[in-house]
């Protein structure tokens, strides 16, 4: 099977080994390339080249929101039907909303002991998780 030969410079690329800069290929690479006061930020047609008609340059990219879709809300891109659906949506949730019952802490030993007289009671390795919460629930009643 033959090699592929990969080049390291595109054609006219100044750095490649056969350089020649009266080649055509040397010119078109130079047209794309080299601006007139310096190497060219964009390529030509690039949308940010400032030569290119409508380029972007003067657009303020404000972070989370799409420069060409204003109207629509920040990082998330809903529009403001959307958003309104939403809040209603997450007040009914909040409306809702119980707090979580905290539990009383419990000693690390004394759990561990009574986890393993649980499984040596019950012959078995390990609880499912049904059983561990039972014995969680009877140990925080103790305490």
């Amino acid at each position: 099977m033959a090699a592929i030969v990969e080049d390291d410079y595109p054609k006219g690329h100044p750095a490649r080994c056969d350089y020649d800069p009266a080649s055509p290929e040397a010119r078109e690479w130079a047209r794309i390339n080299i601006h007139p006061r310096g190497e060219r930020d964009f390529p030509v047609g690039h949308p940010k080249a400032v030569d290119t008609p409508g380029n972007t340059n003067t657009t303020v990219w404000v972070a989370g929101v799409d420069p060409k879709h204003t109207e629509l809300e920040a990082f998330s891109g809903r529009t403001p039907a959307q958003v309104e659906g939403l809040r209603a949506v997450y007040a009914e949730r909040a409306a809702l909303a119980q707090p979580t019952p905290v539990r009383k802490p419990i000693d690390a030993h004394a759990f561990n002991s009574a986890y393993q007289a649980k499984c040596g009671q019950l012959g078995v390795c390990e609880l499912s998780i049904q059983q561990y919460n039972e014995l969680l629930t009877t140990l925080g009643q103790q305490a």
